[in-house]
């Protein structure tokens, strides 16, 4: 029986605005959708160019391209839709056409239609007047409506503050806000700013995401004024975008600096202040310049409106940050915050293996009308498997952009898997969904086959899928995590007729290669319990004088001998004599093949390794396939030994894009990694670029053969050129040995390079990595750099000085 849990969560629906970056009058119109969309202040908006301007970056904007600058942002927020502001800015981007919408087309009319996308903030300040605002308050919420008299203010006021469209079929939501609300009319002006930014208000922008919890990463908890050109409208696009980044983020115009400048500074002064938990350390606000600013005006305007007179409490940052996943791989990197307008969970027991149905009901806002337009809003969906089995798909490859994988349900239009989760736009209010849920082999297989692969589990897979499954789940694996024990099984395989040693004498030689934990019992007894070994009784047969192995269940008066076939009678007058009969353990099941079980062995300690020993299963999900032989689109042949989805998992913040993991796994051979082997790696590479490919063997990096070692270290190199097609390396080789492999209980990764010594231990001793190893990628590295002697890539890059395109 598997115990799923099922997370759901309601968030809106993110946009992304595409414009030109000097294209003033749809940059107000964006401005303006997202003040009466729900949640639209979490809308990010994207430079569209062709051509990197050089206003991009103060030092070399020549090293930047502009279609990656584009995949980057798209990347790092991860749209549910993409908006353009004119027809044919998305021709190029790689992104599902149906998923791409017209800006006048968002919401037509402001009037609710098939071809309608978002929930308009309306029914929200109905909702809230109901519950809230028709009543008398004791105390009031300073609710203001910022005006721009002078036209060159409109897109400033607009971008920080909100503001209604003008158009008379949007007149209706001004009114109503209002109405509503009663807000103070505020003109804005460089007073009428500061005194703003001094106080506690709310804006139409705010109140658009009223009782979302906005869950932004720790990462970055400084407050951080921005100073900007309020008339270049790409300034008013980054601060958009940093606002919805960064928890605190105050736009300050230089045409006001020195008006604001008494704000400015009691504001870097006010969060100047010691850490409670750490009080050596201070926090500090942090001072950004807009693009638009050269560096020359920037120290006029620092050293003039902004420093203040105390040590340590002035910080400035001169460029604007590069909005890339990669930084948010990095311990203080940028992260986009999660949304949350409400949550639920379910758990659901799947008791009948061949039809693992679940049944959930979809979250929808309580204020939104039961109809409208078709997609109003979206639930993240995430599976979490609490057996020990790993039977049901818990990760699936992240695929925003055109995901055709996987699919659930019979409404599902579009379902898209991302870092957040799996994500529907429910129809209809209490919608109700039914998914069928697969182990992770059907649902590879699927996916393979999505992409018009088709793929077979192998005999070498057979026989890791039947030991991982005969343990009941991979958290049992570490019981056979033990080269003795493997030698010992393999040998008892490779033993004429019996399969099996006499009890005594395979106690003695378990519980000898292992010492017994203190919360355990004895690993002998940990293998009989696990169905790897069976107890039964070895017979000397009367009649040829050999030794026949029979259950428990078997043993008669009469029985047969293995050898001669002849019946012969018990020896009932000597049972206990070892000369006769002796008591005995064999190996069934996958355990009874020869040859390490066939690879099986191999296979299953390296799945087993990254579900067990990277940290644990809160920080790296996995879904695992064994051993798939590959007919590829082009017909060519392939095979994996195993195939992984991994996902790293932060504590509420977003999750690591799925890593895509094939794995060619060895025994004990000394040349063990042929150049067969490594060819039909680098077809998967071409196939799947920036997988993770994995070389496990049991055998210790010492036993590597000099050919072995310089066949994968150039593979390795070629793994780590650039492929500017798809923006990504073409792959990252990894090489695990027994030290891996056969991690001791509960040890770990890191203890296990720890007590290694050597390389090992230095790389393994910057805090950074020692608690990052979740990252595959620089596991990865690190295990080139120990294994390969390699440079770091970081090193190697700075050798070749350029990248290398040819495949």
């Amino acid at each position: 029986m598997s115990n799923v849990k099922v997370d759901i969560k309601l968030r809106p629906i993110r946009f992304v605005f595409l414009v030109k970056p000097d294209d003033k009058k749809n940059i107000l119109k964006i401005f303006q959708i997202n003040t009466f969309l729900w949640g639209g202040k979490f809308n990010p908006i994207v430079p569209f160019f062709k051509k990197v301007p050089k206003w991009w970056s103060k030092y070399d904007h020549l090293k930047f391209n502009a279609q990656q600058i584009i995949d980057d942002y798209l990347d790092f927020f991860e749209p549910d839709f993409i908006v353009e502001a004119e027809k044919g800015l998305a021709d190029d981007i790689d992104f599902n056409k149906d998923r791409i919408l017209l800006l006048d087309n968002l919401l037509h009319d402001g009037k609710y239609g098939e071809n309608e996308y978002g929930l308009i903030v309306n029914d929200l300040y109905i909702h809230l007047y109901e519950k809230k605002y028709q009543f008398e308050r004791r105390h009031k919420v300073d609710i203001v409506n910022v005006t721009a008299k002078e036209i060159y203010l409109q897109k400033f006021a607009s971008c920080i503050f909100g503001s209604f469209p003008e158009d008379d079929d949007f007149l209706y939501l001004e009114k109503n806000y209002i109405d509503i609300f009663e807000p103070a009319t505020i003109e804005l002006d460089a007073k009428s700013l500061m005194e703003l930014y001094s106080s506690q208000h709310f804006t139409p922008l705010d109140i658009g995401h009223t009782r979302i919890d906005i869950n932004f990463s720790e990462r970055t908890p400084d407050p951080r004024l921005f100073i900007l050109d309020m008339n270049e409208t790409r300034d008013l696009i980054d601060f958009w975008n940093l606002r919805i980044i960064y928890r605190e983020v105050i736009a300050i115009p230089k045409q006001w600096i020195k008006e604001l400048s008494p704000f400015c500074k009691e504001f870097i002064l006010k969060h100047h202040r010691p850490s409670p938990w750490q009080p050596d350390y201070m926090f500090n606000s942090t001072t950004m310049f807009s693009r638009s600013i050269s560096d020359e005006e920037v120290k006029k305007i620092y050293s003039q409106y902004i420093q203040i007179d105390k040590l340590g409490a002035n910080q400035i940052q001169f460029c604007y940050p590069d909005i890339k996943v990669e930084q948010s791989n990095q311990i203080h990197g940028l992260r986009r915050p999660i949304l949350t307008y409400q949550q639920d969970s379910k758990e659901v027991n799947l008791s009948n293996d061949e039809d693992s149905q679940m049944s959930f009901n979809t979250l929808s806002p309580d204020f939104a009308e039961k109809y409208g337009n078709k997609i109003r809003w979206a639930n993240v969906i995430n599976i979490e498997d609490w057996s020990s089995e790993n039977k049901i798909t818990t990760v699936f490859p992240t695929n925003y952009r055109n995901p055709i994988f996987p699919k659930f349900g019979i409404f599902n239009e579009h379902l898209l898997s991302t870092t957040e989760g799996l994500i529907i736009f429910p129809e209809y209010k209490d919608n109700n969904e039914h998914w069928r849920l697969e182990n992770g082999t059907v649902t590879i297989n699927q996916w393979l086959k999505a992409y018009g692969i088709s793929a077979t589990v192998s005999d070498a897979g057979k026989s890791t899928q039947q030991i991982i499954e005969t343990l009941s789940g991979l958290i049992h694996v570490r019981s056979i995590a033990n080269k003795n024990i493997i030698e010992t099984l393999d040998k008892m395989a490779k033993t004429p007729l019996t399969r099996s040693f006499q009890v005594n004498k395979f106690e003695n030689m378990i519980n000898k290669y292992i010492k017994k934990q203190k919360w355990s019992a004895p690993r002998s007894e940990i293998l009989a319990s696990h169905n790897i070994v069976e107890l039964g009784l070895e017979v000397k047969c009367s009649k040829c004088d050999s030794w026949s192995w029979y259950t428990l269940k078997e043993i008669d008066y009469t029985l047969t001998c293995s050898r001669c076939l002849k019946k012969f009678d018990f020896p009932i007058t000597k049972p206990s004599k070892s000369e006769y009969s002796r008591w005995s353990y064999r190996v069934i099941g996958p355990f009874a093949i020869p040859n390490y079980a066939r690879g099986g062995y191999a296979s299953s300690l390296a799945i087993h390794f990254f579900e067990r020993n990277i940290g644990n299963a809160r920080e790296l999900k996995m879904t695992w396939s064994a051993g798939q032989e590959l007919t590829l689109k082009s017909g060519e042949k392939a095979e994996a030994d195993f195939i992984l989805w991994t996902q790293k998992q932060d504590f509420l913040e977003l999750n690591g894009s799925t890593n895509i993991i094939f794995g060619e796994a060895k025994s004990f051979a000394q040349d063990a990694f042929k150049n067969e082997d490594i060819e039909k790696m680098k077809l998967l590479a071409e196939t799947f670029p920036n997988s993770i490919l994995v070389f496990a063997t049991m055998k210790d990096h010492e036993e590597f053969s000099k050919d072995e070692i310089n066949r994968l270290k150039k593979f390795a190199q070629w793994g780590r050129k650039y492929n500017t097609k798809n923006h990504e390396r073409r792959a990252h080789v990894m090489i695990l040995t027994g030290l891996e492999l056969f991690i001791e209980d509960y040890a770990g990764l890191s203890s296990a390079w720890e007590n290694k010594g050597g390389k090992h231990q230095e790389l393994i001793s910057a805090h950074i990595i020692k608690y990052n190893l979740n990252n595959l990628e620089l596991l990865a590295e690190l295990t080139q750099q120990v294994y390969l002697d390699m440079p770091s890539y970081w090193e190697d890059l700075k050798k070749i000085k350029k990248y290398s395109t040819d495949i």
